[in-house]
């Protein structure tokens, strides 16, 4: 079963997460440099359930959020990227996301899959601008960041002092 498809581009469906998509993000994570991101839960039965969780509320409530990022041609699950919704202090951002398996690195899909999501975010959502946190550890993303259009802000997020925000203005 394949979750609905939110954005096509020239190689890549970009669509929902649905529960059997659970092992292939496994093998994502264990192929992708994870350091910076948040882990999957050691107990899969766990991390199914956070995910049909994720499914049902955060696709069901915002109707966007972190999408799985498949090539077109075979339709394999090769990263996710989407958006969440973020609270700087009291100011709802929307924050994107992103992440790809390490043997689709460099190869351009991880660009393709955000400018693609900055788009929607613009004309589907209205969104004013995109945030980016960057752990200050991470050069390969900010370069990234940057290679897009992404501009460092001078705001220091509280609890974060070792995270650089980024925004993309729409």
């Amino acid at each position: 079963m394949m979750g609905e498809t939110v954005i096509e581009t020239g190689r890549l469906i970009i669509r929902e997460f649905v529960p059997e998509d659970l092992e292939a993000l496994y093998r994502i994570y264990e192929s992708a440099d994870t350091r910076f991101l948040q882990p999957l839960s050691e107990d899969r039965e766990e991390e199914l359930e956070k995910l049909k969780s994720y499914i049902q509320y955060v696709y069901g409530f915002y109707g966007f959020g972190l999408w799985a990022v498949c090539l077109k041609e075979t339709g394999a699950l090769i990263g996710r990227c989407g958006l969440q919704v973020m609270f700087i202090g009291d100011e709802g951002e929307y924050e994107m996301g992103y992440m790809i398996s390490g043997a689709y690195q460099g190869m351009g899909y991880g660009g393709e899959a955000v400018r693609a999501i900055l788009e929607y975010a613009g004309e589907e959502l209205e969104a004013p601008r995109v945030v980016l946190r960057i752990d200050s550890g991470n050069t390969a993303s900010l370069r990234f960041a940057e290679k897009l259009g992404f501009h460092k802000s001078d705001r220091i997020l509280e609890n974060e002092r070792s995270t650089f925000l980024y925004i993309y203005e729409l």
